[in-house]
Formats: C-alpha cells, structure tokens, sequence
C-alpha cells in the first residue's frame, strides 16, 4: 500500500484501502465466526481432554502413553471424514483421497462467497485466491493402503494431497478467473496471504480475493510428547504473556476472508466489517539465534513499515492481536517489538491472543487472529485473553501504554478505532496487518410493497435442499419485517443455481414462511422428468373478468391480448371489447357466439405470453374447444385462421338445437339412454367423471334416473349438447367452411382429446377431423394418460379457474404409488390472476432453471441469506500416524475382483450369439455388464453405478479413467481406445462395445 505524508486516522484513500466484505472459519467448537465471537465472550476454550482409549485407537503405543510427559489433549474439528463429493462434482472414490484441508477449503470457500452474495458462475468481475494449507498428514494413511495407490494412480494421490494444488482446485472448481496463488510461510501463511491478496487488489489484478489458511492434522485425538523448553506447552494450555507460560498446543482450524477494493465495496453496496489501512511483510534473515528463533529487529522493521504506509499515528492503537504463543523466548521478543514500534506514548493499547481460547492455529493461526480483530472492531469490544493469571514481569508492561486484556474491554470509541494483528513463522517471515473500523449507514432496503416476487431456492441433492428449505423457513420467522423483495433479489442473482430447485410466489416475509411451512411451493427434483405441457380449458370456464386483473399487471399479456381482439373486429366484425370486463354484459357471454370466441382470445394471448416469458411446452392439447386454442399454439392455425375458424365454429354449433349436459360420477345407471340415443357421453374427464349431452328433455329424464339412484351429477354451464349427435347439422357446415382453410404443420406435438393419441399431420390438416370433433367424445382421460406415457408429469392449465388441473389431478398415473401430476394455473380466479401467472413462471423456472426472471424479482440490495447446508457422506481413508516405520497394509478394501471368466466364456464362446444380437442396454443379452460395473463401481467407489449414465457424469475425471481402461484392457485382453470412451463413456456403451470385440474376435478364429 502507498505511504501517507501526514498522519491522517480519519481519512480514508478508498482506491489503497482494502475492505474485509466476509469472513469465515471452521474451528474446534465453532463453525462459523458468530459461533467463535460467542466463545471469545464465553470466555471458553475448546481445548479437548483425551482418554487413553482415544488415543490408542490411533496407534500411539501403549509405551508413549505411559510417559508421564505424554500430553493428553488436542483441539478436534467435528466431521472431519464427512465431504459433499457431489457438489464439487468429486467421484466418491477421488473424494476419499482428497486431503481433508482441500475438503474444508472447499467448503469455506463456498461459504464465504454465500455471505457476499457472490454467485462466482454469473461474476463478470475475477476473483483470486491467496492461500495455504499444512502439510497432508492425511497422506500417510492413504499410502499405506496400497490397493488405492494401485488403483488410482500417483497423480490423483499427488493432487488430491500436496500443497500445491490447493488454490489450483479452488479456482477450478467454484470458477475463480482471477490470480490462483498458495502462499506457504509457516505460522504466518495466512496473515501472508491476505497482504499477498491486497497487493493483488492494489495492482488491479483482480477484483476480489479470497484468502486465508487451513491447518489440519490427522488423526486429531493424539496428544504429544512434552519436553523441556520446547515450543509445546507441558500440561496443554496456552498461556500468552503469563508469567507461567512455558508454551503451546497445536490446533486444527481454518479462516478466510473475502477483500475487495473499499470503492468497489462501497458501490457493491457490500456489508464492510472493517477495512486493512496497510499490511507488511518481511523476513529476518539470518541476523538471529537460529533459524526457528524469533528476531526482534525483523518484527520491529515489520511493525514500523505497515505503521508507516497506513499512514496513521501509532499512538492511536487501541488493541493488537498478538502473535502470542506464550513460549519463553517469544512473548518477551514480540512485545519488546511492539513497544519499539508503537512507542511508549499514547492512548492504553491492550494485547491478546486467542492462542489462549483455541490454541496455535498453525498455519491458519494469523488469519483467524485477523477475524477475531476484525470482529473486535464491529463489536467495539476487546475479549478477554484466557489464563493470564500474573503477567509475565519480564515483558516489561507496568509502566507502559500497553496491558494484557484479562477481561472483556470496550473500545474507545471516541477515538480513532485501530487495531492490529500479527503472524510471525517459524523461518523468519513476519506479517503485520493494521485494521480501522468502518462505519457505514444502515444497508438500504428496497421499499416494502405489496408487490408479488418470485423467491428461488436451489441445491445439489434432494437433502441438500431440504436443510436449505428449512434455514429458509427460519430465516423468514426471525425477519418478519424485512425487504422480501431484496430476499428474493438475493436468492436470484447472488446464488449458484443448481438442479435441484424451489419457487414460489409472495409479498412479505410472513407469506413466504407461510407458503414453506404448509409445503406450497414448486419443487423440481433433478431426477425426476422436466416434460410440460400446456391444457387448455374449454367452454364453460369462461368468467367476465377473465384476465383483467393480469392485463393491468402484465403489459405483454396485454399486448398479446389486444392483438387478438384486434384480429377478431377488424377481420371477423366481432367486436369482443364491448362485453369483455363489462359486468352488465355477464349473461351474453353465456351465448356461445360469444363465449368461444372470448375464451380462445384470453387463452391464446395467455399462452403466447407465458412462451414469450420462456416457457415452451413439449405438448399441447386442450378440452373440447381448447383444443383448437392448442392447436393455434401449435402453429397449425394461424392467427387470422384461428379467428375465422372459432367465429365459424361458434356459429355453427349456435345455430343447431339447444341441449344440456351434466357432469356425473357413474354413467352405468344411464346405459338404457345412451343405447337409446336420448343422451351421449360427450367427455370421458377421468375415471369416476363423465359428461353426458342431450336434449332438455332427456337430461331431465337422467337426472330423475341419477337422483333416484343417489349418484352424484352437476349441470354445466353450456347452451347446448356439444359432443352428440344433436352437433351433426354443426359439422356438416364446419366441414364444408374448412375445406377452403389453410392447415399448417404443428411446431408443437398436438395430443387429440378425440383419439388421445398425438395427431399425426394427415389427422391435423384434414378437415373432417375437426368437424368430427363436434360429434365425438372428449377422451380427457385418455389425452393425459397418453402424456403421462410420454414423460410429461407437469402442465400448466390455459384458462380461468382450476377446471383442467382437477381433472389432471383426477387421472393418477398408472403405476403411480401416490403420485400425482403436477399442476399449475396460469390465470386461476379472478382475484389472483397475476399470482398465479408469477407461480407459472416460478414453477417453470423450478422445471428448467432456465428462465430469465428479472421481471418478476424487484428488489435490488443485497441482504443476509442462509449459507448452503452441504450434503455431506463420509469418505474416509482411516489415518496413520505419521513418520514412523511403515506397517504393513491396511487391506481393508477388496481388490479389484478378477473378471467373471464363464460369462466372458458365454459371451465369447456361444455359437448362437452374433454381434448384432447384443444391444446397448439390455443387461440380459450381455452377459459382461456386471463385470464391468464392477470395475466401475471400484474406480469410482459408488455402490450401485446407474449403467447409462456417463463415466464424467458419474463423477470420474481423465485421470481415473486411464487407470481403469487399462484394468478393462487388462480384464478383457482388449484394445479398448481412449477416444472411444471419451465419446461413449456409460457401463452399458462400454459393455456393449466390449462384447461386439469379443464376438468378432472368436468369429474370426
């Protein structure tokens, strides 16, 4: 950073100012820095106290245990063997021999992004990575289970566990396009990293950047050997600046932060928990005792520069984060330090370590320092340092400036709020990092209203999801006044989409947390089928308001609308406007000439609507005359023709004799009518719901017989007995009128409610179709069965009311156990058009995850949303202790079982089979498939490999996959290319080429 002339603590440069925008961390008793605050105030250690058991389950012997120098305590990191594999697209095999510090790395990182609202796949702007990790202990274990190493290879061992690879994998794998740099400077890695990562920042050469550190040594429930006058505590507690410190206890943890620019923080409209006024760094070299030994002058040159280019005045420091690793030699050289650099005068500066709390963090031990002083500063309060019964003497603090915090202290928040933090490694590196506060208004809240948004939530796995359902449910009950809106902006733009998705439609937070909680939302699993169809309702739906209320919400749908009305006055003379949302004109739409024309009007602008907003169906189909709606959508009529032909149709079927129809539940009672011809079944809705049409006079009859026998009926608001035999005159004149109209090919498959089948096009374009579709039974039923069979499980209902979608409801799939179709209504009731328009959106969306939704989410700040909740599995190779002669092998995963030779025999041998005779997929005609899924399964370590997905999608990379081609090789004394598996990867592509190889080559011996 660039030093300042003057002294100025108020100012801020903002382009050479870097702003701590998130934080997080993962140690012994705290998962995130909320929890560690709370530990800190608790005044609490999460030093853990080890029984012998415990310890020789990790192969300490009995011997070392018995020492009385043996140390009985460690810091322990709960669900270290756990990893979510499939959110990192990590093969379960790959993932158990991934090093747990690049696990919980990877996590943090996701994590972190999460609390800035940074969706690194949607960032235009680069994000770098700046950190470091221990060195893998977890790689002993691994090497001592020789059937891994031969099944894997070295290199997936060698990049899942060195060094290395650490930032390389993060970047890859979350998307990071900006510097991707492993920092390693022993204990001051992470406080290194972040002014590596400020530097990167001050230069321009990202926009962001995350860094930190990890230390994580295994296995954790080991003690340690104490001896005299080293680095190690002997009773296992830290006790920094205590004048009976005689050492430390090693840790497992982990921190990072995410920095950006303070100008781009504030545009960003980031949360800013405090800002870096200058970081340093240099080394001692080799002017000190040796070469772990500590150097006052290297320390104090640190200090004075990062003093010097924060441009402030030292006096004004109100805390420093010690490096405070309460040994004998480096309490007194590190303090001797900050007195020389801070000097004597001046405002009371208190010193602590959270050594004392935790423990030494290792490597992660000065980016943790750096959040605990950041939260110092958001907090305005100094914590307690732990087991400071009587300051060291030597350390010379009774008439100086500077006292050890033994009890919780507020800031000065009168004066300037500085704080520092400090990280010295062993090899003389020395780190020095000088924070301020920053205090900023209150984040901005896009205006409360009554205005419905679109809330998306999204996961990798089912579960993953579900634990995200519920941090949804009580971030809503504990934020009740809060900008839905922005929640939902949140929710959006500032998270990874995933394929596992929710959606729905709400105002407030106390809507949103009713929908969740009652389970009234869309839900989209990503196995389940993603095929929509649009249905759209018929001739008796029709309500005067229909689509009023839509139309004053939604310009496209009133474009849309407009247009169609306008195509009916001036190329039909129907003027539909004078009756369309006029109260007074209730009764004429129950005219037919009136009402099918309306229908078609709002159902098809609807329809145009929702695919112009992305939804594009698979199929069509509709009942009775929203069939001829779907087929307009289809592109089998066009606009103009549509009008014609509806006009026409209306007319027709007008003028014909009046008649009723009844919807019933059981038409056996009625059989003598319908063999009578007195009544017909015009619809088949479901399997306990018919329609059924006929004069005035015999549906009173049917309703005498329907009464009398107590079964259920309900009159339907027609005019006349459509689908019967009393629509014959309709025909004849619709059949002669569409001859002489212009059919066009279907863009979209059609489902005939007629036949129930999709129409071919020799059925679409003949004109006697459609005049037969007068005469014929509506088969509802049959329509959707059929879309079941086609994979189509959800539809979105074109029209008003809920008609069509209890019908779906009404049709359970067959072999359903339970299950239901999934429906959704496009324009619902009267009250609730623009609700349940929203809900098709967001229900399409959760289908496909594809749709643009920025109109239909309004807010535009960013808020606090729940992290992502992973979905986590063990993978765990058990761990050794580390340098130490090598045990034998630990064989408890079986070898790669040797290939069945009487089904290669039966494949290979049988005299009846010939190539062609195996097809892919058929596991029955093949009998090699269950080795090679076998083989599968021991590369990939999944227990059941689906056999038609990918190798790649099944988690597996370049790397595996030449070690387990060459076990097929070797398996089968095939050639089996690389190229020819890249392109065809699945077990039973592979099996299936397999087995053409092996017939071929017996074929031509």
């Amino acid at each position: 950073m660039k030093p300042s002339e003057k002294h100025d603590t108020t100012s801020l440069d903002q382009d050479n100012t870097i702003a701590i925008v998130a934080m997080a961390c993962n140690i012994p008793q705290a998962s995130n820095t909320d929890e560690l605050w709370n530990l800190l105030m608790q005044k609490h250690s999460t030093i853990t106290d080890l029984n012998n058991e415990q310890i020789l389950r990790t192969g300490i012997s009995a011997s070392a245990l018995s020492n009385p120098s043996y140390v009985k305590k460690a810091g322990i990191l709960d669900d270290i063997d756990k990893f979510d594999s499939q959110y990192f697209d990590i093969s379960a095999k790959e993932a158990d021999v991934l090093d747990v510090q690049q696990r919980k790395m990877l996590e943090a990182a996701v994590h972190l992004l999460n609390q800035a609202n940074i969706d690194p796949g949607r960032c235009a702007k680069r994000i770098g990575i700046f950190a470091g990790s221990g060195f893998s202990s977890y790689l002993f274990g691994i090497l001592e289970r020789t059937d891994l190493v031969d099944a894997l290879g070295e290199m997936i061992i060698r990049h899942g566990n060195d060094k290395d690879f650490l930032c390389p994998r993060i970047s890859y794998k979350l998307n990071l396009k900006g510097p991707s740099v492993n920092v390693q400077t022993s204990c001051s890695t992470g406080l290194v990293a972040v002014h590596t990562a400020c530097q990167s920042l001050l230069l321009h050469e990202c926009e962001m950047a995350i860094a930190g550190a990890v230390y994580i040594r295994v296995p954790q429930d080991t003690g340690y050997l104490h001896q005299a006058d080293s680095v190690l505590s002997s009773d296992g507690i830290c006790r920094p600046f205590d004048s009976k410190s005689d050492g430390t206890i090693f840790t497992n943890g982990l921190g990072l932060v995410l920095l950006k620019r303070l100008e781009d923080a504030i545009q960003d409209g980031d949360e800013i928990v405090a800002v870096i006024r200058a970081s340093a760094i240099n080394n001692d070299g080799s002017q000190k005792v040796g070469f772990t030994a500590p150097s006052v002058t290297g320390q104090v040159n640190v200090l004075r520069e990062a003093i010097q280019i924060a441009g402030i005045d030292a006096a004004d420091i109100q805390y420093i984060e010690a490096h405070g690793t309460g040994t004998a030699l480096g309490d007194p050289i590190e303090m001797e330090a900050i007195k020389q650099a801070y000097g004597e005068n001046g405002q009371p500066c208190g010193l602590g370590s959270l050594k004392s709390n935790f423990g030494h963090f290792n490597i992660a031990a000065g980016v943790i320092g750096l959040i605990k002083a950041a939260l110092i500063l958001k907090h305005k309060t100094i914590p307690a340092t732990l087991h400071v019964d009587k300051v060291n003497p030597t350390l010379g603090l009774e008439q100086s400036r500077f006292f050890v915090t033994q009890h919780s202290t507020p800031l000065n928040t009168s004066a300037p709020q500085l704080v520092a933090v400090s990280a010295f490694g062993m090899g003389g590196t020395n780190s020095h990092v000088i924070l301020q506060n920053f205090e900023t208004k209150a984040p901005s809240t896009s205006k409360q209203s009554d205005e419905f948004n679109i809330f998306t939530l999204s996961a990798r796995s089912e579960n993953a999801l579900n634990a995200l359902l519920i941090k949804h449910i009580d971030y809503f009950a504990n934020k009740p006044e809060a900008s839905f809106a922005d929640a939902a902006h949140t929710a959006f733009y500032c998270r990874p989409h995933f394929p596992n998705r929710i959606s729905f439609v709400a105002r407030r937070h106390d809507e949103a947390l009713a929908l969740l909680q009652a389970g009234r939302f869309n839900q989209h699993l990503e196995k389940e089928p993603e095929k929509l169809a649009f249905v759209f309702s018929g001739q008796g739906t029709q309500h005067i308001h229909m689509g009023s209320q839509l139309a004053s919400k939604s310009a496209q749908f009133n474009q849309n609308l407009e247009q169609v009305l306008d195509v009916f006055l001036t190329e039909q003379s129907v003027d539909l406007r004078s009756c369309l949302w006029h109260e007074e004109k209730a009764a004429e739409i129950a005219n037919t000439e009136t009402t099918q024309p309306l229908l078609f009007a709002v159902e098809y602008a609807l329809a145009k609507t929702l695919i112009e907003s992305g939804i594009m169906p698979k199929y069509v189909f509709g009942h009775s005359l929203g069939e001829l709606v779907a087929a307009s959508i289809s592109g089998i009529f066009d606009l103009s023709t549509a009008a014609a032909v509806i006009v026409k149709r209306a007319q027709c079927m007008a003028r014909c004799e009046p008649g009723s129809m009844i919807a019933v539940e059981n038409i056996d009672c009625l059989q003598a009518l319908i063999q009578a011809r007195s009544i017909s079944v015009a619809a088949h809705n479901s399997p306990r719901q018919f329609v059924v049409s006929g004069t005035h006079e015999a549906i009173e009859a049917a309703i005498e017989i329907l009464d009398f026998k107590a079964v259920g009926y309900q009159r339907l608001k027609t005019s006349h007995a459509f689908h019967s035999q009393m629509m014959r005159p309709a025909a004849a004149e619709f059949f002669e009128f569409l001859k002489a109209q212009k059919l066009n090919e279907a863009r979209i498959p059609l489902v005939s409610n007629i036949t129930g089948q999709v129409l071919a096009e020799y059925e679409y374009k003949n004109p006697i179709y459609w005049s037969d579709h007068l005469l014929r039974t509506v088969q509802f039923a049959k329509s959707v069965q059929s879309l079941h069979e086609l994979g189509v499980s959800h539809f979105v209902e074109i029209g008003h009311g809920y008609a069509m979608g209890n019908l779906i409801q009404a049709n359970k799939p067959r072999n359903s156990q339970g299950s239901t179709s999934k429906v959704v209504q496009a324009l619902g009731s009267t009250d609730e058009e623009y609700a349940c328009f929203l809900n098709t959106i967001a229900a399409a969306w959760a289908l496909s995850g594809q749709l643009v939704l920025a109109p239909y989410v309004q807010g535009h700040n960013k808020v606090s949303l729940p992290v992502y909740p992973f979905d986590k599995t063990r993978h765990w190779i058990e761990p050794v202790i580390g340098f130490r002669k090598q045990l034998a092998p630990v064989a408890t995963m079986q070898a790669n079982p040797p290939a069945n030779e009487a089904a290669i025999a039966t494949c290979a041998e049988s005299a009846t089979i010939k190539p062609e005779a195996i097809t892919p997929g058929n596991a029955d005609d093949n009998p090699v498939e269950a080795i090679v899924a076998d083989i599968y399964s021991t590369y990939l370590g999944e227990g059941t490999v689906d056999r038609e997905q990918s190798f790649f999608d099944l988690g597996g990379n370049s790397l595996i996959a030449i070690q387990m081609i060459n076990k097929l090789r070797e398996t089968f004394k095939l050639d089996i290319p690389l190229r020819g598996f890249y392109e065809n990867s699945s077990v039973s592509a592979v099996s299936f080429q397999i087995a053409q190889k092996l017939l071929e080559d017996e074929a031509n011996v």
